[in-house]
């Protein structure tokens, strides 16, 4: 059983500097501030201390703890970033989720970049489903819309 959440921003800056900007994992606390019961990032880095590329692993410390662990899945520069969470995810979330995965596009519109971040979650089961569906959904959606506005914002505003 899926559930899908999606999240779109225009940004008005070349798509280059957008994807650089957002992969960068020192930025990610500035842009992923969560939003009720779903954490903000404190901090995120490559376990092999390179640039993001596809195959690395990226390990995301978390405001409720938690560890988690991604593994970047394709990184096209400037126009795709696809990634699935590992491991590392506390309860309630572990309880049910078998797998998450995000998918970041990137188009290129007039002197902007249009963002759609995509994110799937597979549950453990019909009761997972529907406790994600009633407390979680909502709240990992606007903190995608979120991420977004402060990338939005960091960007423009440092032109």
């Amino acid at each position: 059983m899926l559930i899908q959440t999606s999240a779109q921003t225009t940004i008005n800056a070349p798509i280059e500097r957008v994807f650089d900007e957002s992969i960068d994992c020192q930025n990610l606390p500035r842009c992923f501030t969560g939003y009720q019961a779903i954490p903000a990032i404190l901090s995120a880095t490559t376990t092999d201390g390179l640039s993001l590329h596809a195959g690395s692993t990226r390990i995301v410390h978390n405001s409720d703890g938690s560890k988690v662990t991604e593994r970047i899945i394709s990184l096209q520069r400037p126009t795709l970033q696809t990634y699935e969470l590992l491991d590392g995810l506390k309860p309630p979330f572990s309880w049910l989720l078998r797998s998450a995965s995000g998918k970041w596009s990137y188009q290129a519109i007039d002197s902007g970049t249009q963002i759609t971040w995509q994110f799937e979650f597979e549950m453990r089961h019909l009761l997972a489903y529907v406790v994600f569906l009633a407390m979680v959904k909502h709240p990992f959606q606007t903190a995608q819309n979120i991420c977004l506005a402060n990338l939005k914002r960091t960007m423009e505003d440092s032109d």
